[in-house]
């Protein structure tokens, strides 16, 4: 053996088995990471002005116009929550500078129709994912 080898074997089985125990940690953390629910991004960092506090409903029922521009008012700056459901308004509107719509995804994800009456009697409407 060489003699540099002798002389430096245990500090070298020493480092070998740090650096399995770090290896070893890192794929246990990683695996735990996958396990966590995932938060989203903006949660518990910016205040969140739900929608059905202002009076919306969720049912796809009845124009909800001015319970949705409430909140959106109020909201100017943070996050405007809309829990899943489906959310009629009769015209579009835009978001203040710094503000979010936040929806809900999975089985009841969240959405926002706009009504749009056409000259002939008869309405058509457009269809918004509210993105989580």
């Amino acid at each position: 053996m060489v003699e540099w080898l002798k002389a430096y074997r245990w500090w070298l089985i020493a480092a070998a088995a740090i650096l399995a125990v770090a290896v070893a940690i890192t794929v246990v953390a990683s695996q735990e990471a996958e396990k966590a629910p995932i938060e989203p991004t903006m949660s518990g960092l910016t205040p969140q002005f739900n929608v059905l506090d202002y009076g919306a409903k969720n049912d796809g029922t009845g124009v909800q116009d001015s319970a949705i521009l409430k909140a959106v008012y109020a909201a100017s700056g943070a996050i405007v929550y809309f829990p899943g459901g489906n959310y009629s308004v009769s015209k579009g509107f835009k978001l203040p500078y710094g503000t979010v719509a936040k929806g809900d995804a999975g089985s009841k994800q969240s959405y926002l129709m706009v009504i749009m009456p056409q000259d002939d009697g008869t309405v058509s409407w457009k269809f918004t994912w509210v993105k989580p």
